[in-house]
């Protein structure tokens, strides 16, 4: 038996078909479906199926607080949460439920970044070769590499560390914070490799890296809470006065130039430096 809590904002028609690829699953465990709305201008219509639950937050609270949310009327022992653009080809839960079975704590699977028109994308190709996406199941996988989009923990255990950081606010690094604590509690992280979870991303590599540039906030606190965290962002070289040359803003300009038409190894390269500049330009943002 198990819950999966799915949070969203504004994006009815993805959530439609993230919600409906499990429904259409072969699924003989018993679970329950939980939508937090955190989008209160946005209506969810009905499912249809006795097994989703939609709740409407008053006010726009975040994605850790609406997971927080929503896990706390779970009524199974195994939390999985998903986010609201990813569509399951095949029964990923019955997997996660083996490896929890065999001793872990919780459980993360990558996702294979496409189109939602279906056109090719340098930047998600770039994704699908960074973090997790690089391992096999079974191979050792780093806990910063943790993800929710699609991932699995045993609710007591959940609990016990304290579920999600809810200082963690606006966008990202909510996730590998969650991988840290897990680890660093004493849990045991399972990876299982897939094909099978597709998500939809749409962004151009200005939007990408826009998102990136405004999370300085919480990539300083993660950094505050896990100092051992500097070393996977480079933060020596990023705040050092050589970090200042390479990541300086002409450069970033030009990268962001060269990103519309360089492909291939020298189009990696380039998405990498951009990726960098902009943990750089973040961390910056919150110390004007």
């Amino acid at each position: 038996m198990f819950s999966i809590v799915i949070p969203t904002y504004n994006r009815p028609d993805a959530l439609k078909r993230t919600v409906s690829s499990i429904l259409e699953l072969d699924i003989r465990d018993k679970f329950e479906i939980v939508i937090v709305n955190d989008c209160p201008e946005c209506a969810i219509g009905e499912f249809g199926d006795a097994r989703v639950t939609v709740m409407n937050n008053d006010v726009n609270i975040g994605r850790s607080k609406s997971r927080n949310r929503g896990a706390a009327v779970c009524k199974h022992p195994v939390l999985f949460f998903i986010d609201d653009d990813i569509k399951v080809k095949e029964n990923m839960f019955a997997k996660h439920l083996a490896e929890l079975e065999n001793g872990a704590d919780a459980v993360f699977s990558n996702v294979v970044n496409i189109r939602t028109d279906g056109k090719g994308s340098f930047l998600n190709e770039f994704l699908n070769t960074r973090g997790a996406n690089r391992k096999g199941s079974g191979q050792n996988v780093k806990s910063n590499y943790f993800t929710t989009a699609f991932c699995s923990i045993k609710r007591p255990f959940f609990e016990r560390i304290g579920k999600f950081d809810e200082n963690f606010e606006g966008y990202g690094w909510e996730d590998p914070e969650l991988g840290l604590r897990i680890e660093s509690e004493g849990g045991k992280i399972s990876f299982v490799r897939t094909n099978s979870l597709l998500h939809y991303h749409d962004k151009t590599v200005f939007q990408w890296l826009d998102q990136l540039e405004n999370s300085g906030k919480n990539l300083s606190l993660l950094i505050q809470k896990y100092p051992e965290f500097r070393k996977n962002i480079r933060y020596g070289l990023l705040t050092s006065t050589f970090g200042s040359i390479v990541f300086n803003p002409f450069f970033y300009t030009m990268g962001k130039f060269k990103s519309k038409f360089i492909k291939g190894f020298l189009g990696r390269i380039n998405l990498s430096y951009l990726f960098y500049s902009s943990m750089k330009r973040s961390l910056k943002k919150i110390t004007r």
